[in-house]
């Protein structure tokens, strides 16, 4: 993929090599009827919805989407094989049907109205940071103590932890926070991951947002957080809120249960 870069405010033009015939002409214009060169396209991706309808039945749809972080959020927080605690036990977040009720860190029972799921290619660009790869985050076994998580747990790229730390007042009002999986990187205990074989991601919506119980861990439910509306153009906005057919619009998924804090502002916290 070709990218086109221009002359910034400040920014010098390339000194002329005057040895050369053709150095500081005009380009050469084509003949009529010369194609031109294609423009550049956004990336798509394809996501998997599932979702509970107002008469109780499940839906299931397939869409093409702008491959950017705004999409990519709400389809890549755990791994195929992630267990969930639900009331009727452990499932394995592919077996998870909309309408099953999961057990959340806040001690409530909370039933899913949406699945959504996405394919992570090896060596695939994320989003729109092309020149970077998709990569996976595997907490192994007991990382932050005694069963958590429990087993090793890999999670999707835009996983976010429930951190509950009296730390986390310096930068929040509150005792607990989602935090980026990322955040936690060590290279030991928490390692990325690039995946060697295709990898299906997904992230799950709940009537109420909370914190999902994953393998002795607290991840984060999808939320598209607080006044995301207001931040992309009305076109981009249709396309996403197509996303979730369950709610009428963005404002249906309420409040967080928690606030976010960035991987910086972690970061400050221990030292």
């Amino acid at each position: 993929m070709s990218i086109t870069h221009r002359l910034g405010a400040g920014q010098a033009a390339l000194p002329v090599d005057r040895s050369d015939p053709s150095a500081g002409l005009p380009a050469r214009k084509l003949p009529l009827g010369t194609p031109k060169a294609p423009r550049a396209t956004p990336l798509t991706r394809r996501y998997e919805s599932a979702w509970l309808t107002a008469a109780g039945t499940v839906e299931t749809s397939t869409r093409l989407a702008p491959a950017t972080p705004l999409f990519e959020e709400a389809f890549s927080a755990l791994a195929r094989g992630s267990v969930l605690m639900t009331e009727d036990g452990p499932v394995a977040i592919e077996d998870l049907q909309p309408g099953q009720r999961v057990l959340t860190a806040e001690g409530r029972a909370e039933q899913v109205c949406w699945i959504g799921s996405m394919v992570i290619y090896p060596g695939a660009g994320n989003g729109d940071a092309l020149e970077d790869h998709v990569s996976l985050t595997r907490i192994t076994a007991e990382a932050f103590g005694a069963g958590r998580p429990g087993l090793d747990l890999v999670l999707g790229p835009r996983a976010r932890l429930c951190l509950r730390d009296p730390r986390l007042r310096r930068v929040s009002d509150a005792a607990a926070a989602y935090v980026p999986a990322r955040a936690f990187l060590d290279g030991i205990s928490v390692i990325e991951v690039s995946p060697s074989v295709p990898v299906t991601v997904y992230h799950v919506v709940l009537e109420h947002h909370g914190s999902l119980r994953v393998a002795g861990l607290e991840v984060e439910a999808f939320h598209p957080g607080e006044g995301v509306e207001r931040m992309i153009d009305p076109r981009m906005l249709s396309l996403f809120e197509a996303q979730f057919p369950q709610f009428a619009s963005l404002a249906a998924f309420g409040p967080p249960a928690h606030p976010r804090l960035t991987r910086f502002e972690v970061e400050s916290l221990w030292e």
